[in-house]
């Protein structure tokens, strides 16, 4: 079955010859507590951002405002105040009424190839078949339905699944069966890179994003997408982690990094 793209997955609308468009907050674009997914919303804009340039992200990133609870229809408008010949810069505002709840600011263009260099280097990791498989309690049509998670390595600090690896770094396989990975959908898998805090902690933690940056490396089919996470500091309530991920083959598809609140599980 050909997949969809992440704009035909969050099921956007966009009137004709607007800078407008409406994202639906249904069940799944949210987490398990019916509000919208922060991955979710970093993709809505930058599906918007991409549409309103025609040309692909460089760089995007969301500040969350607002827990947004479903169902409710979100209306996003995109400002471009720096059109480039090569690079246009711009922001999508995400608003609920008069309250605005999500601001996606990027860059999306393309330039000429004047020189190359990656260094990292993938680490190693079991193929994702020889790797566990997530389990998850049936929770309803969330967005965790449409993403296949494996643990590589480390604990998902969320649920307690896997072992705690003892330092910050954790190892998960990743995809979307249903949609490509295009920049929207890495978005969304990026957002599970917070799952690592517990396991830097070594206990089950939860959190709260307050921003979501994504930077776009490579564009490479893969099936699979290799997540190395890492907690770089927690204290005073707050915390910072990021996120490299690779393609089976090697190549880094982008990097990502979030501040987070921390919280001890309210269950």
């Amino acid at each position: 079955m050909p997949k969809i793209s992440s704009a035909d997955f969050l099921e956007m609308s966009h009137p004709v010859a607007t800078m407008k468009w409406q994202l639906p907050v249904v069940p799944k674009t949210t987490g398990g507590r019916g509000s919208l997914f922060g991955g979710a919303g970093l993709a809505a804009g930058i599906v918007a951002l991409e549409q309103a340039t025609e040309k692909p992200i460089v760089w995007a990133t969301g500040q969350y405002l607002s827990i947004t609870q479903q169902p409710v229809t979100l209306d996003i408008e995109v400002l471009l105040p720096a059109r480039g010949r090569n690079v246009t810069q711009g922001r999508a505002v995400g608003h609920l009424g008069k309250q605005e709840v999500i601001t996606v600011l990027g860059a999306c263009g393309q330039r000429p190839n004047v020189a190359e260099g990656n260094w990292y280097k993938m680490p190693n990791a079991s193929k994702p078949e020889d790797c566990d498989e997530l389990g998850r309690h049936d929770d309803g049509d969330t967005i965790h339905k449409h993403v296949d998670i494996r643990i590589a390595r480390g604990m998902f600090g969320f649920s307690g699944a896997g072992e705690p690896s003892g330092d910050n770094q954790s190892l998960l396989w990743a995809r979307m069966p249903e949609v490509e990975h295009d920049a929207g959908a890495l978005a969304i898998i990026a957002d599970y890179m917070p799952s690592a805090l517990g396991n830097a902690l070594g206990k089950i933690m939860s959190c709260t994003s307050l921003d979501n940056t994504i930077r776009i490396a490579n564009h490479a089919p893969s099936e699979w997408i290799l997540c190395d996470n890492q907690i770089e500091h927690v204290g005073d309530g707050f915390g910072y982690g990021r996120v490299n991920m690779w393609s089976e083959s090697g190549i880094l598809l982008a990097t990502a990094s979030q501040s987070l609140i921390v919280r001890q599980p309210d269950w």
